[in-house]
């Protein structure tokens, strides 16, 4: 009868242990994407220039571009050119604006 108990109390405390470490996690990852936002706002460590039209130009992170976008990792490390410069011209891409979004919604996760 105590092994009966002692079980159904692990599985209990297990279920409710989860959700604990689901939240953590969570905060973890939202508490991570805020502080790679603020380095990005204070163009902090960053270490490539995207040049998106003339005179504009946004600082970031190879390695934050890299872990959020197919595009950007295959750019910057799948041998590409770009991928030993520090300005990379984007201006064939064309529509910056669009550029900007996206690097926008990498550091802060808001369309």
């Amino acid at each position: 009868m105590l092994a009966l108990s002692t079980t159904s109390f692990l599985e209990t405390a297990k279920r409710e242990a989860q959700p604990l470490q689901y939240n953590a996690a969570t905060e973890y990852c939202s508490e991570l994407l805020q502080n790679l936002n603020l380095l990005f706002a204070d163009e902090c460590l960053c270490d490539v220039r995207l040049v998106v039209h003339p005179g504009r130009l946004i600082r970031a992170h190879r390695c934050v571009l890299s872990a959020a976008s197919p595009y950007f990792r295959a750019m910057l490390t799948g041998g590409l050119r770009e991928s030993s410069l520090d300005v990379i011209d984007m201006q064939a891409v064309g529509a910056s604006h669009v550029i900007e979004q996206l690097v926008t919604f990498i550091y802060t996760g808001l369309l």
